[in-house]
């Protein structure tokens, strides 16, 4: 991240940008704001260049990245919605813990209406076919999305023994590499853009495998490497990875496809579920 505004670093550099970098550069210096919500393939479309030409611009700034560049000029423009979940709950304004939990609370509300308007019920069918016909079932996601990985595995093995998850980031890069015809990869990644899971997309349509890819962006770079693309998830700003909006929008997607797949599996689900719960009964007081 830059030290100095990357507003004036923009200005000083100006003279040493490309003919392209500069259609960039007059972009952002002109509609910074809007900036903070566009995707890396939003804003070269917007400028009439290529994703590979912004990349570019950001590198030639001396920024990590195009998720950089977006952190550092939201600390530039003091974009306080982009830095920090307070733009979707106010605390600083409330009361106190009543007011405050009425306003989380909302927040919850609004993600799940937004997560329900935008299913695509013909895509979760096709999902849960995926899970009920799969060898095996391999969880992939980090941060955020690596908690709602996990508690899809814990679910979901109450019903089937083969779905796992490794938190470890080698091991999610590695496994996905072995996968089979036959396997099943499903993919949490609300933003659509982390170099890792847009890897271990292209790794499994390599080896054979099938994949699930759930994200809010749909136009995400992993798309051509997806069988199967769940819009699910919420805007995120550079520095809300693992918002309430996101998570509580790709549980409410995993209580979906649990819930099918319960249904489709008829009594087997039943007794599944009373098996694997008196497995763990004597563990309880």
């Amino acid at each position: 991240m830059a030290d100095v505004n990357l507003i004036d670093k923009i200005l000083s550099s100006y003279s040493h940008f490309t003919k392209l970098e500069k259609k960039v550069a007059d972009f952002v210096l002109e509609n910074p704001q809007e900036v903070l919500d566009l995707t890396i393939s939003d804003l070269a479309e917007r400028c009439g260049v290529g994703d590979t030409t912004v990349f570019r611009f950001c590198r030639s700034l001396k920024l990590g990245g195009y998720q950089d560049f977006k952190l550092s000029l939201a600390l530039s423009t003091h974009s306080r919605e982009m830095l920090d979940i307070n733009a979707n709950v106010d605390v600083a304004d409330s009361r106190d813990i009543r007011e405050i939990s009425q306003k989380i609370l909302s927040v919850y509300t609004a993600a799940l209406n937004h997560a329900y308007n935008y299913l695509n019920f013909e895509a979760v069918s096709r999902t849960v076919d995926q899970i009920i016909s799969a060898n095996q079932i391999y969880l992939y996601g980090f941060g955020g999305s690596a908690i709602t990985s996990l508690e899809m595995q814990n679910k979901f093995l109450r019903l089937m023994p083969n779905i796992s998850f490794t938190s470890d980031a080698h091991m999610q890069l590695t496994s996905a590499t072995l996968l089979r015809p036959g396997d099943l990869a499903i993919i949490f990644c609300n933003s659509g853009m982390t170099k890792d899971c847009i890897q271990i997309a292209k790794s499994v349509r390599e080896s054979g495998g099938t994949t699930v890819f759930i994200t809010s962006f749909l136009k995400t770079p992993a798309a051509p490497y997806a069988d199967i693309l769940l819009q699910c998830g919420a805007r995120e700003g550079p520095m809300q990875g693992g918002s309430i909006s996101a998570i509580a929008s790709q549980m409410y997607m995993v209580d979906i496809l649990y819930a099918e797949l319960f249904r489709r599996m008829n009594g087997d689900a039943e007794k599944n579920k009373q098996k694997t719960s008196q497995a763990i009964a004597e563990k309880m007081l």
